[in-house]
């Protein structure tokens, strides 16, 4: 079978998939918790990105999402149509880009179809199809923005001006896709530094190879300046992301929660009671201390101090909430009743043990004195090495942050293609070693 119809089939499948949940589940295209239905509905109306509470000018969420809703409900598409329409297109164009980067990379046909394959079917991409959330928006523009920066030509040891343009494509999708997820930021950096160090390592230092390596990061910081000005005027303040970030950080690092989930005996996710007890104390500090309520940026910006002095004050409890929210970034199973039968829950835990063994893999795949080991490695081995090296480091780009501010299981959900990548490799590595150690030896001695 060609591979453009193995392709074919893997996106009829993924829409069939996504378009049966939203059929069985159609009340979750309106679902609204996290309030992007509402600031769209802001906008829409001519109101600006403003709170829907407030309808004063808000830098609380990230603008992308609930702007691009707008654009569509304007048209008079219904809220259910246009969530549809934009988490369905971006989960064909995740399938899609990620077998594109599986050829960029020159993986065997075989891994590149079981790593796409992953990508179609993936629980925590189909669920958020149907969510008005910007977990599949995001994975889009990241793995659309990795794709871009690979095409410049991803085994060249110097960078090229043919990869300037490339670049710079990368950076404007890695900057609006960070007006979908701000974390974009952080892993474009991450990225483009990579490159800057491997270029120093390699002795080009020129002007001209330092600009094409950093490229990324300036087009990023271009394509978001419009966001910034507009905080500027309004807030005056340099708000480059948004000013949720205080308060996600406090909501997982505070006396309160480390007390009942940390040391004491409430599970995660903080339970309903205690939380609103939090939520209401630390309005009324703020409020005592003369933090205006109107102010988003004064608020962001208390609710960080207040969460760096419980990380000071509490550096083991911070350490042991550090190590649980990687638990949940890594669960296999969702960390919230999510109305799903029993069967379906153990199957997703299935789903993502044989994911984790992959990646286990994978681990074992790169370090040094595991690869003289006979059939570990492939015979047909991946050229571009250090592109599955862009793939960790995207990852890492979210552990780090997810281990620090509040975080669930769905916070994977962007990094899950690059994931379902190396869970592939990891198992094609697996295979190998079973077919090198276990596949019967034909004799070619005398006599046969």
């Amino acid at each position: 079978m060609r591979m453009a119809t193995v392709l074919m089939i893997l996106l009829i499948l993924g829409l069939a998939v996504r378009i049966a949940s939203g059929w069985i589940r159609s009340s979750d295209l309106t679902a609204d918790n996290d309030g992007y239905l509402a600031h769209a509905d802001m906008v829409a109306n001519g109101e600006g990105f403003a709170g829907p509470s407030t309808h004063r000018p808000t830098a609380f969420r990230p603008p992308g999402y609930p702007i691009a809703l707008a654009c569509l409900q304007v048209s008079g598409l219904p809220d259910w149509a246009s969530v549809a329409i934009i988490n369905g297109l971006c989960s064909i164009a995740i399938i899609w880009l990620s077998w594109m980067l599986c050829h960029q990379l020159q993986l065997p046909p075989s891994v590149s179809i079981i790593a796409t394959a992953i990508t179609t079917f993936d629980p925590l991409l189909v669920r958020y199809t149907i969510l008005p959330m910007t977990e599949v928006p995001a994975a889009a523009m990241l793995v659309a923005a990795v794709v871009a920066l690979n095409a410049g030509g991803l085994q060249r040891a110097t960078l090229q001006e043919s990869s300037a343009g490339f670049r710079i494509l990368s950076g404007i999708l890695f900057g609006l896709g960070s007006l979908v997820r701000p974390i974009l930021l952080i892993t474009c950096s991450m990225l483009s530094f990579r490159r800057l160090i491997r270029l120093v390592k390699g002795g080009d230092c020129s002007r001209r190879s330092v600009t094409i390596a950093i490229l990324p990061m300036i087009a990023a910081a271009l394509a978001i300046s419009p966001w910034i000005i507009r905080n500027a005027m309004q807030f005056r303040k340099f708000i480059p992301a948004t000013t949720h970030g205080g308060y996600t950080l406090a909501l997982g690092n505070n006396p309160d929660f480390y007390r009942d989930v940390i040391e004491g005996e409430v599970s995660f996710p903080w339970p309903g009671p205690q939380l609103d007890a939090w939520q209401q104390r630390m309005i009324a500090d703020a409020a005592a201390q003369g933090i205006p309520v109107g102010s988003e940026p004064a608020q962001d910006a208390w609710y960080y101090r207040q969460a760096v002095a419980s990380m000071e004050a509490q550096p083991l409890s911070f350490f042991k909430s550090c190590v649980l929210r990687l638990r949940r970034f890594f669960a296999m199973t969702p960390g919230s009743d999510d109305g799903l039968p029993r069967f379906a829950t153990t199957l997703i835990a299935v789903w993502y043990a044989l994911i984790w063994i992959g990646v286990a893999a994978a681990i074992g795949r790169s370090i040094p004195a595991l690869r003289g080991i006979p059939g570990f490695r492939s015979e047909r081995r991946i050229p571009a090495d250090h592109g599955l090296a862009d793939l960790w480091l995207i990852v890492l780009s979210f552990m780090l942050l997810h281990s620090v501010y509040w975080t669930d299981t769905r916070m994977r959900a962007p990094v899950m293609p690059f994931i379902g990548i190396i869970a592939a490799v990891g198992w094609q590595s697996m295979c190998s070693f079973v077919c090198h150690h276990f596949t019967p030896k034909t004799s070619t001695g005398p006599g046969t």
